[in-house]
């Protein structure tokens, strides 16, 4: 066979595409449609034709390739027609997206908005919390995120001819913040649609492997590094196949007694690279001491694990080419979860949704890894500031494959206090940021491509914190202090926002206190990911100390450590009253939507403005000493004494501004 027997194929897609064309002309001149809608409809018939030759010659030769070029093997061509089938599908939603964009965005629903499309939402919200069992669909999900992407991309187009007919600062902030917003929801919702969730435990091998544990500590309190070393030594697996390490970089004499008192391994941590250069000295020790272990568990010295924990993860390392297991962790969190700590959301959904694309990555404890895989990639990553995320990276661009198991197996401590919050998030924000400015996933083609996507997703994520939630949150703020509205229709806007909701509220699996926090907490940190990202910007060639965090509780009042979180809110509630009770001439429902997107914004940051005050004891007005309250704030650092000056020089700049707008 030669390549002359394409010529056939090429042929009719020829003829296909000039009778598609001469009908694109007709059409269009007889009900006067939009000529480049239809003109990108033709080119998605085209693709289709082209796709359909493809499937049909991809999956129907035999014997030898159709083009003789000995350079070309099978494997080659194979990928190729892979790709292009990829390729031309996507062409052909593209088209067929632009094509309902242009026709049916919901800016042309004037019969339609607001009624009666509020109360089809508002049905659907109502269907949604009458039947909880389809918001544990994929389906659901899957349907949903459709509308979604459709109302976003009908918000955007709106938000350009907005932009484009009116230019103005205010309309491109307003542009590019919802741009990246919309990327952002987007990818997680492409990332999501094929979720791989083991609940279940493989079965156990015939011949159980030799399993390491190890227990990195340095300076933990010994009450709760007991704790943690019961759990372990309580684990449900044979003795002659487990070998126990307390890891002490600290090297405390009462820590080597705990280790005799309850007859496991102790070593001297190397004082160097911090939890890595720990786990890399563990991983010595075990290959001197144990050497027939071919998986090591990582547990944090804080943390309670269950007795089944090995029994439920061991299986799935029959599959040779699985490097790590990571399990669903938990935390022991005060009610209401009021510093956003348990992560539910992360856990639950959304590491699930990664393993559906072997990109589930570890999450510094709760997990197991091969041995040989993590030496094969230079044993446990020094070179940023914690190991979990790099080690998982390296091995999944080395080619081997990760399992996320959703069960909790362990429970443990987390921050309960501002300062130890900030400092663990920014800690976790500073790594990501150093992985996508100096070693991008999304340009390493040893990943596959929704590998490289699901890493994306995880940049996109402090990006969207570092630069287009702010920018979202600046311009309701700019039009209700200002009096510049931007023209937008609530045709574009709520449709949006209400799928927005329904899709988190599907992903969150109806519940509202986890989606809540993950909320208040996106944006409530903005400040934390903008001081990572600072952070990570200068520490090119040197990573930034790693401290670890603190397992007790640091009483105290962190107003000051929010700074920017309180002003945001002195100035939103500000901006409001000046707008709705001075500016009677500006338009009401201008002022009344902006206020509420300032409202929402001003309850977003209010989650973490509230865990400042957590367990704090404020004197009664009855009790109050006024000489006491002034001798504390004196006691606080200069820093912290300017905030409420700060804050007053607002609100009489706001007062003076009111006066003058009066007069």
């Amino acid at each position: 066979m030669k390549l002359l027997l394409l010529f056939p194929v090429f042929g009719l897609v020829g003829v296909l595409a000039a009778a598609t064309l001469l009908q694109v002309q007709a059409v269009a001149i007889r009900l006067g449609w939009d000529i480049r809608a239809l003109l990108v409809l033709a080119i998605g018939l085209i693709a289709l034709a082209i796709y359909s030759f493809s499937v049909w010659f991809s999956d129907r030769r035999t014997g030898p390739l159709p083009i003789e070029i000995s350079t070309v093997s099978k494997y080659q061509f194979d990928k190729f027609i892979r790709y292009l089938k990829i390729a031309l599908l996507g062409l052909i939603l593209a088209a067929l997206n632009y094509i309902v964009l242009v026709l049916f965005n919901t800016v042309l629903w004037p019969n339609l908005w607001p009624q009666p499309m509020i109360y089809i939402l508002i049905g659907v919200f109502g269907i949604t919390m009458w039947f909880p069992e389809l918001l544990k669909s994929v389906w659901a999900l899957r349907g949903i995120g459709v509308m979604m992407i459709f109302a976003g991309e009908s918000y955007l187009l709106h938000a350009l001819q907005v932009s484009l007919a009116q230019p103005s600062p205010l309309g491109i902030i307003h542009l590019v913040g919802t741009t990246g917003m919309f990327f952002t929801i987007t990818l997680n919702y492409i990332n999501q649609i094929r979720p791989k969730d083991h609940r279940t435990a493989p079965p156990l091998p015939d011949d159980l492997p030799s399993v390491a544990v190890v227990i990195p500590t340095y300076g933990e309190p010994l009450a709760i590094l007991r704790r943690t070393v019961l759990s372990i030594s309580r684990l449900d697996y044979p003795a002659d196949k487990l070998y126990i390490l307390i890891s002490d970089d600290a090297r405390r004499r009462e820590v080597r007694q705990l280790a005799d008192m309850y007859g496991v391994n102790y070593a001297f941590g190397p004082r160097k690279d911090a939890k890595a250069g720990n786990l890399n000295s563990a991983l010595e020790h075990i290959g001197e001491h144990f050497p027939q272990a071919t998986l090591v568990l990582t547990q944090d010295a804080d943390e309670i694990v269950a007795r089944s924990f090995l029994k439920k993860t061991v299986g799935y390392f029959t599959d040779p080419c699985i490097a790590f297991v990571q399990t669903t962790k938990e935390v022991f969190a005060p009610p209401g979860d009021p510093f956003g700590t348990r992560d539910r959301l992360f856990y639950d959904v959304l590491q699930p949704g990664r393993n559906g694309f072997n990109a589930a990555f570890a999450c510094g404890s709760g997990v197991v890894w091969h041995i040989d895989a993590v030496k094969s990639v230079g044993g446990f990553s020094n070179w940023n500031i914690v190991e979990d995320l790099t080690t998982s990276y390296l091995l999944h661009t080395a080619g081997y494959s990760s399992e996320y198991h959703n069960e909790i197996l362990s429970i443990g401590l987390a921050p309960n206090d501002i300062p130890n919050l900030l400092k663990q998030r920014g800690t976790w924000a500073a790594d990501t940021w150093r992985l996508f400015l100096y070693d991008n996933p999304v340009f390493n083609n040893k990943l596959s491509l929704p590998q490289r996507m699901q890493y994306l997703e995880l940049g996109a994520f402090y990006l969207t914190a570092l630069l287009f939630t702010p920018l979202l949150m600046l311009v309701p703020l700019i039009s209700l202090a200002t009096g510049e509205y931007l023209p937008i229709e609530g045709s574009a806007l709520f449709p949006w926002v209400t799928v927005i909701i329904l899709y988190y509220i599907i992903l969150a699996r109806g519940r509202g206190l986890i989606l809540l926090r993950h909320w208040q907490y996106w944006v409530g940190h903005c400040p934390t990911y903008i001081k990572g990202f600072l952070l990570a910007l200068g520490s090119r060639d040197r990573k930034p100390e790693y401290v670890v965090t603190r397992k007790t509780r640091q009483h105290g009042l962190y107003v000051y450590l929010l700074w920017v979180q309180f002003l945001y809110l002195a100035i939103g509630a500000g901006v409001i009253v000046r707008a709705m009770l001075h500016m009677p001439e500006a338009d009401l429902y201008a002022r009344f939507t902006n206020s509420a997107i300032v409202t929402f914004f001003m309850f977003m940051v209010s989650g973490i403005c509230m865990a400042a005050f957590y367990n704090v004891d404020l004197p009664s007005p009855r009790n109050f000493n006024p000489l006491a309250a002034w001798q504390q704030l004196r006691n606080q650092p200069a820093f912290a004494r300017l905030i409420p000056l700060g804050v007053l020089l607002v609100v009489m700049s706001v007062m003076i501004g009111v006066s003058l707008a009066a007069s």
